[in-house]
C-alpha cells in the first residue's frame, strides 16, 4: 500500500491483537516516540488501515447462543441488490456479510438467541428478495477454531 511503511505495519499488528495498548507502550514496542506514534495512527486512520476501534464480544454474553453462515443463492444478481444488502449489513446481529463468486452470491455471518430468530431472519430474507432469491443455504457453526479478530501477537511472525 502507498504511503505504509514497514513500521506502519508493525504498528497495524500490535494493534490488531491489542487495541487498547497505550500509545507510550506501543512507541516502546516500535521504538518511536508517543508523539511519532500518534502521527502514524492518524495516517493510518485517514488511509483507511485502521477503521475504528471496538471490544471483540461473545455473542453469547448477549443472549445470542446460535451462529450461522448464510449463503444466498440468487437468479440474477445486480447493482440493483446493493440497498438491500446494505441493510442486512446494518444489522446488529450480522457481525459480517461478503459479495463473492461461486455457486452463491452472497455469505452473511450472524448470531441469533435461537434457531426460532434465525428461522425467523431467513423468512424475513425470502420476503426481501422475492422470486429473484433462488434459495437459501443456512449452515450452523458448531464449533468456532479460529477468530482473526483475536489474534496471537506472535502468530505474524511465524
Amino acid at each position: 500500500m502507498p504511503g505504509i511503511d514497514e513500521k506502519d505495519r508493525e504498528i497495524l499488528r500490535i494493534l490488531r491483537s491489542n487495541g487498547r495498548i497505550t500509545l507510550t507502550e506501543l512507541g516502546k514496542r516500535v521504538n518511536l516516540s508517543p508523539a511519532s506514534v500518534k502521527s502514524r495512527l492518524e495516517k493510518l486512520e485517514r488511509l483507511g488501515a485502521v477503521k475504528g476501534y471496538s471490544a471483540v464480544i461473545d455473542p453469547a454474553f448477549l443472549g445470542n447462543f446460535v451462529r450461522a453462515l448464510v449463503f444466498l443463492h440468487f437468479e440474477r444478481f445486480d447493482e440493483g441488490l446493493g440497498p438491500m444488502i446494505g441493510d442486512i449489513a446494518k444489522l446488529d446481529n450480522v457481525e459480517f456479510l461478503y459479495i463473492k463468486t461461486g455457486d452463491s452470491q452472497v455469505l452473511i455471518k450472524a448470531t441469533f438467541r435461537d434457531t426460532a430468530e434465525l428461522e425467523e431472519f431467513l423468512k424475513s430474507l425470502k420476503r426481501k428478495f422475492g422470486r429473484n432469491l433462488k434459495f437459501i443455504e443456512a449452515n450452523l457453526v458448531v464449533e468456532e477454531l479460529k477468530n482473526c479478530w483475536l489474534a496471537d501477537e506472535d502468530a505474524s511472525r511465524r
